[in-house]
């Protein structure tokens, strides 16, 4: 019997779906964190350690980061492929005053909301263009609502809430 046969005869005694993995195909463990800031000194130098993500995010964001000019540098790296986790790297402009400077988590912010409304404008073209589209998309949320994921609409912004008092709290980051 050759492969196609054989596969054949299988899917016959056992119609369960058959798997396969390619050599190279790795199962990622989950991050163990959302966010970690790092580093020392003034608050204007950071590394931003953001678990379950990839270049994908730390491209956009540096690439967002240096188009404002209070940014000195901006990068990105990703430690390792099994790694779940990017790191950003972001400098302040330093000013005469050190206390002048902008702290890196504010840019930091302002890059994401500038991203962010970014992906909406790009959203609403598409969904202009191809209505299927938005009704995916509606579907999809309203299956996640329904689910119980934070990922839907609307959903999350407590955590966003938390993320701002912890910084305005501390005002170490």
């Amino acid at each position: 019997l050759n492969l196609h046969n054989q596969l054949q005869l299988l899917t016959v005694l056992n119609p369960k779906p058959i798997i396969t993995m390619s050599v190279n195909e790795v199962k990622i463990k989950p991050a163990p964190f959302e966010l970690e800031v790092r580093g020392t000194g003034h608050p204007g130098s950071r590394t931003f350690a953001i678990g379950d993500e990839d270049h994908t995010i730390g491209n956009a964001l540096r690439h967002t980061l240096m188009q404002n000019a209070k940014i000195d540098f901006a990068g990105y790296s990703v430690p390792h492929p099994s790694e779940p986790v990017v790191h950003v790297r972001v400098q302040t402009t330093k000013t005469r005053k050190e206390s002048d400077r902008t702290r890196a988590v504010d840019v930091l912010k302002e890059a994401c909301e500038t991203l962010m409304t970014q992906c909406d404008i790009v959203l609403d073209q598409v969904e202009e263009l191809m209505p299927e589209v938005k009704h995916d998309r509606i579907a999809i949320e309203d299956a996640q609502r329904n689910d119980g994921f934070d990922n839907a609409e609307g959903a999350g912004d407590e955590e966003v809430d938390e993320f701002d008092e912890m910084m305005d709290e501390t005002g170490e980051y």
